[in-house]
């Protein structure tokens, strides 16, 4: 039995060994697998890591140029509203002035026909007055015509011969006379009308010289002096003294030139005041919007620098 226990026991054994010896394979052969497992996934682990950072920085990137982008947009868009309100305020702008200057320009028109009316009235009056002289003229030439006649009665009472000798007389002399002293006034007439309202009273586009023309129109002069600064010119009364307004009728420019007393042995002085800018509100020059006073020598260089902006900014 002892052998037999013996023999057992060492078949045991063996099959103990070999068993421990295969699971101990088993586990070193899984233990490899493992490792090799778990240095695959830590390889993979850092590849995936590797990626998300990667990842992240490029969402970072596109996060920043979003911004920038975002930002850039929202500048042009604040941008673009400012310019649209200054163009909207200039278009406000631009409509009052044109709605300005269409009423400056209806007031200048109605002022120029006030004008032109109490002109043509003037104008009328010297001839009234010359007709008046005329009259008067002839009334008392009939009387002194009457007087003579009745000094003349007396003597045709001595004779007949001597009456009809005397009344041919006088009456020869009441006619030379009546004819001379019409003949002067006819003159002396023609003479004070061309002498004062003759170029002011005919039209610039009338032909002819009757002198009894008195048509509406401007004077000569003024014709000649506006196409020359290329303004319409006006007189105005003011109390300061006297004063001529000038207006430029395609851009609204308009001006005063006031006459400044001065004492008896100065040169005359002139003050310029701007009423309206018109259009060249943005582009005149700083001296048309002060109040300057400049001598009469001046004026040429004046009209000059005006006539200089205004053939610039048509």
């Amino acid at each position: 039995m002892e052998a037999l226990y013996k023999k057992l026991y060492e078949k045991y054994t063996k099959l103990k060994t070999r068993k421990e010896t295969e699971i101990e394979q088993l586990n070193r052969e899984q233990e490899v697998k493992f490792l090799t497992y778990v240095s695959a996934a830590d390889e993979l682990i850092e590849h995936l890591r590797n990626e998300n950072g990667k990842l992240l920085e490029q969402v970072a990137e596109l996060r920043s140029e979003v911004a920038s982008i975002r930002s850039t947009k929202d500048e042009e868009y604040s941008k673009y509203q400012n310019i649209l309100m200054e163009e909207n305020q200039k278009n406000k702008e631009l409509s009052e002035e044109i709605e300005r200057l269409r009423n400056l320009q209806r007031v200048g028109l109605c002022y120029s026909s006030k004008i032109d009316k109490n002109e043509n009235g003037q104008l009328s009056t010297p001839g009234v007055a010359q007709v008046g002289r005329v009259d008067t003229s002839n009334a008392s030439a009939i009387s002194m015509a009457r007087k003579r006649r009745r000094r003349s009665g007396p003597e045709e009472k001595e004779g007949a011969s001597s009456q009809s000798v005397s009344g041919q007389v006088v009456l020869s002399r009441e006619r030379e006379s009546a004819k001379d002293l019409s003949k002067e006034t006819l003159s002396s007439g023609i003479l004070v009308d061309v002498q004062q309202a003759g170029c002011c009273r005919r039209n610039i586009d009338s032909s002819g010289d009757d002198i009894n023309d008195t048509s509406p129109a401007s004077c000569l002069f003024q014709a000649l002096v506006e196409f020359l600064v290329g303004m319409k010119l006006s007189a105005v009364r003011e109390p300061d003294g006297k004063c001529i307004s000038a207006l430029h009728q395609s851009s609204g420019y308009s001006f005063s030139l006031t006459w400044v007393n001065k004492a008896a042995g100065e040169e005359m002085e002139l003050l310029y005041r701007v009423q309206s800018l018109g259009t060249f509100e943005r582009v005149a020059p700083g001296w048309m919007r002060d109040v300057l006073m400049f001598s009469t020598n001046m004026c040429p260089v004046f009209f000059e620098r005006v006539s200089r902006v205004i053939k610039l900014h048509p």
